[in-house]
């Protein structure tokens, strides 16, 4: 890890899991070389701390089956460093972190308490309106498909509000990013969210100046219909539909061309 060649630095983190496989097979104290761990994790070189996180799945689920050997391995050492990467200067690096994060929570590696306590905080920081904008687009896309894995509960209490205040930031790509979410972030929070939080945020995105919004929530609309109430479908989204369908740009009027059997079906003869 000393080594002032960049490449040699990066076959230590990818060689990392057959460390700590060597070092229980010696049957050693096992706390040093996660130490060792933290310490590569803290490599001025983008490549090494990229390479580190793309074993960190590995890392994490070999640790979770033997941790007798590693205890609370992952949440004293793994989660920190994959939360300290969210915000790491390096795009790549930035973007591995947060793969890394969606596997460990898809594994259930991750405990909701170390959800809450460690990750929460620093993903609405990096939402929050003073962040960096690279930073906001990537953590309302972060949070979205967090909150498919996290379940109606969590999602409603840590995320809904940030990301209704997000569907109508002042960056375009932000909005673009929620409008694109917002299908699977309705299914998520169920009809009553829906209709009373997130459905005035639709309304403003589907009149976004920017096709490109628009046309993200064409291709969302199905999804957000289907979960709100027969009621809704018939009043306020079908005139919003129209208002998609006659829209100036052919590329989001085309969307909804195609989605005009799959509306009046929702509309006229399915109920909920």
């Amino acid at each position: 890890m000393q080594s002032d060649n960049v490449y040699t630095r990066q076959m230590v983190a990818r060689g990392m899991l057959d460390t700590i496989r060597a070092v229980e097979d010696e049957e050693e104290d096992c706390t040093p070389v996660l130490e060792a761990m933290v310490k590569l994790s803290e490599d001025s070189d983008p490549i090494v701390r990229s390479e580190l996180m793309e074993q960190i799945p590995h890392l994490a689920m070999y640790c979770q089956e033997n941790k007798d050997l590693f205890p609370n391995s992952v949440s004293l050492y793994i989660l920190p460093m994959v939360v300290r990467y969210l915000n790491d200067r390096n795009n790549q690096v930035r973007k591995t972190s947060q793969a890394a994060l969606l596997v460990l929570l898809e594994q259930e590696l991750i405990s909701k308490a170390d959800i809450e306590e460690q990750v929460v905080s620093v993903i609405l920081d990096l939402a929050s309106p003073d962040s960096m904008d690279d930073y906001r687009t990537e953590a309302v896309a972060l949070m979205s498909k967090m909150s498919q894995l996290l379940g109606r509960d969590m999602t409603e209490r840590l995320f809904l509000s940030r990301f209704c205040e997000m569907c109508t930031d002042p960056l375009f790509h932000v909005r673009k990013v929620c409008a694109a979410n917002f299908g699977d972030f309705c299914t998520v929070v169920g009809q009553d969210n829906t209709e009373r939080e997130l459905l005035p945020k639709f309304y403003y995105l589907c009149e976004d100046g920017v096709w490109g919004v628009r046309k993200a929530c064409a291709e969302c609309f199905m999804a957000v219909s289907c979960s709100c109430s027969l009621d809704v479908r018939r009043g306020e989204l079908s005139n919003l539909f129209v208002n998609l369908l006659c829209d100036l740009s052919r590329w989001v009027s085309s969307l909804e061309s195609a989605n005009i059997g799959v509306m009046a079906d929702n509309i006229f003869f399915q109920m909920k």
